[in-house]
């Protein structure tokens, strides 16, 4: 009988593969063979290394196919052993034992359609099973020929789960030999920090693909009990740190409701003024850390943890210095000076929080950051809407921020040593300009986008004055609050299309295609819609001088399709690997903006700085589609 040992390999140490191989000699089977798929980490899945293995064995007229992953021993495995339960089954594994446990095969739970391996030894010696571990799997010929290859749709996990499933729909056997053991060393959790999202995932697939309607829908009633089971996985936390940003954004776009009715144009424009001075060097205190750090399991280390927060501080206290330098610059009366001072501990509150949240989210408690973070805007957010509502006053306004962010900052800075332990300031300058290398072209990018979208809120306050600033803020401030949907698009994309484009070129530029066409649709209809609705709804909200933004929103709401379908082109320039290309892209816009709005803010005011907006985008979307053409065309894979 011609045996088909197949091992699926990703980057691992050549040590492991080469004792197998040697342990499968060691089994002295007579007509067996040994093929070692190398996957490309990060691009192909287990599942694909399984059909790429199995494709070829049947090439080589295999009657019996063992999947097997490279971590393994089989040392308490004979050939006899080996093959005993293809007298019982069509599938067989066996005991295996992993982390100190033993697992008997596993079971597939009725309700949820949720795989799960079981613990508790048989009485017997070979038994049935909804299906077996992946990390050793055997399967007979005739059940290949009769359902085929494994679901590539599976990356990593839940593959043989639907495998197996599939093969007991179709008549076969699953089981396991309870007997024999052999031990799994799972250096792929190691490697693999996304393990914990492939679960859910796939489990979610497979749900989806063989689950009845009223099973999905009890998964989706019970979807809230599910999340809260999940406080320690990374689907929890993920959903948690979205919710955050996005609860944050409304308590933000509540407080400037607040701020357009109880202060006048010209005090919006000050209040205006100030956060965008704050924020125009925000990228430069982060530095591309923060990714960085999420990344870096060594982190855990505390003296390494220690570099990185010092690191940050450090770029903190720089941003600091610079943006009172541009106060200078830019010639800020006394009243600008005095509240710029009271906003900057946002610069040192983010740099603590951002620190938080790297060490949180190693610790697989992220949801405990964006917990903290949603308790202090929401309590900022009363606290300023208070001294709005009684006061009317906007330096007190300021001094609300300043003994709020303050607060946060000591909050952040007392948890980050609780948790970590201690913390203390060390200079590594190697280390920090290791960090800086890896992540200066996403600082250029964040730095030149956030500068593009805030140049002519300075222009305006050099040629008109903040009452201009106040009316043109108060009506873009509208748009801005829309934008979470493209940024949604682009969590969910930007993975997807990463992966479509590293298997099939083809797809990954149809997909592109696809959604340029209809989200551009959408897009168009939503802000011609919102647009001709403006008039009548907006004057709920903006009264006095603020109903001159009502004409600034029916304009820069046009530049909503037009960021929303940029954004796909960007996104493919990033896949395409041509992240600097961006950074040109943004410099071309400031250039424009810069040029037109000093040329026609002096006689058009705002409404100029409106158009110009839209202008702007417009530019952008013909120079993004035409770059990313040229660049797809041209692709070469890197041989690195």
């Amino acid at each position: 009988m011609r045996t088909a040992f197949i091992a699926i390999t990703a980057g691992e140490s050549p040590i492991f593969i080469n004792d197998l191989k040697k342990q499968v000699r060691e089994l002295k089977l007579r007509e067996s063979r040994f093929y070692e798929i190398k996957n490309k980490r990060g691009e192909e899945g287990y599942s694909r290394g399984v059909n790429k293995g199995i494709k070829r064995a049947l090439r080589d007229k295999a009657e019996i196919f063992i999947i097997l992953n490279p971590d393994l021993s089989l040392r308490k495995i004979t050939a006899k052993n080996l093959l005993a339960p293809s007298k019982f089954f069509d599938i067989w594994g066996f005991a295996m034992k992993q982390k100190k446990t033993v697992y008997y095969g596993g079971e597939i739970d009725k309700w949820r359609m949720s795989g799960g391996l079981i613990a508790k030894k048989p009485k017997k010696e070979f038994v049935e099973r909804d299906f077996v571990s992946g990390s050793l799997i055997c399967i007979k010929k005739e059940v290949i020929d009769t359902i085929g290859l494994w679901d590539e749709k599976y990356f990593l996990y839940y593959d043989e789960v639907d495998y197996c499933f599939r093969a007991h729909k179709a008549g076969f056997k699953v089981g396991i030999d309870s007997q024999t053991l052999y031990e799994h060393f799972e250096l792929s959790e190691e490697s693999n920090p996304l393990k914990d999202y492939y679960l859910k995932k796939n489990r979610l697939r497979f749900l989806l693909k063989y689950g009845t309607i009223l099973q999905k829908l009890r998964e989706l009633i019970r979807l809230p009990k599910t999340i809260v089971e999940d406080r320690k996985g990374f689907t929890f936390n993920f959903l948690s740190l979205n919710t955050s940003s996005l609860l944050n954004k409304m308590l933000n776009f509540v407080l400037f409701l607040f701020l357009i009715r109880f202060l006048s144009a010209g005090e919006y424009g000050i209040y205006t003024l100030v956060w965008v001075q704050i924020g125009l060097l925000s990228p430069l205190a982060d530095f591309g850390t923060t990714s960085y750090g999420i990344l870096q399991s060594s982190f855990k280390e505390n003296e390494l943890f220690n570099n990185l927060f010092s690191m940050r501080f450090a770029l903190s206290l720089v941003v600091f210095l610079l943006t009172f330098i541009l106060v200078y610059i830019f010639k800020f009366n006394s009243q600008l000076l005095i509240f710029t001072l009271l906003a900057s501990p946002v610069i040192f509150s983010n740099a603590f929080s951002g620190s938080l949240l790297i060490l949180s989210s190693l610790k697989n408690k992220a949801h405990l950051t964006s917990l903290i973070s949603v308790g202090f805007n929401f309590c900022l957010t009363l606290v300023l809407i208070a001294a709005l509502y009684f006061s009317h006053n906007l330096k007190l306004v300021f001094y609300g921020v300043f003994i709020g962010y303050v607060l946060y900052a000591i909050v952040n800075l007392y948890i980050l040593n609780k948790e970590n332990k201690g913390i203390s300031f060390a200079i590594k300058l190697p280390e920090w300009l290791k960090i800086i290398k890896n992540s200066s072209i996403f600082v250029l990018i964040s730095f030149f986008a956030g500068l593009y979208f805030k140049i002519d809120i300075f222009l305006l306050n050099y040629l008109k004055g903040q009452q201009a600033i106040g009316i043109y803020s108060a009506g873009y401030k509208f748009l801005e609050a829309l934008m979470f949907i493209p940024a949604s698009y682009n969590i969910v994309s930007i993975p997807l299309l990463t992966k479509i484009f590293s298997n099939n070129k083809k797809l990954f530029l149809e997909r592109v295609k696809r959604d340029y066409l209809y989200l551009g649709l959408f897009g168009v209809f939503f802000a011609s819609g919102l647009s001709l609705l403006a008039p009548r709804l907006f004057p709920l909200f903006l009264k006095g001088d603020f109903q001159s933004s009502i004409a600034v929103f029916q304009i820069v709401i046009f530049a909503f399709p037009l960021l929303f379908v940029t954004s796909i082109m960007l996104n493919g320039l990033y896949i395409l690997k041509k992240s600097y290309v961006v950074v040109y892209l943004f410099l071309i816009q400031i250039l424009f903006n810069v040029g037109l709005n000093w040329i026609f803010i002096p006689k058009y005011s705002y409404i100029a700085s409106s158009y110009i907006t839209v202008g702007s985008e417009i530019i952008n979307l013909l120079l993004s589609v035409t770059l990313f053409k040229y660049f797809f065309k041209n692709y070469r894979p890197s041989r690195s």
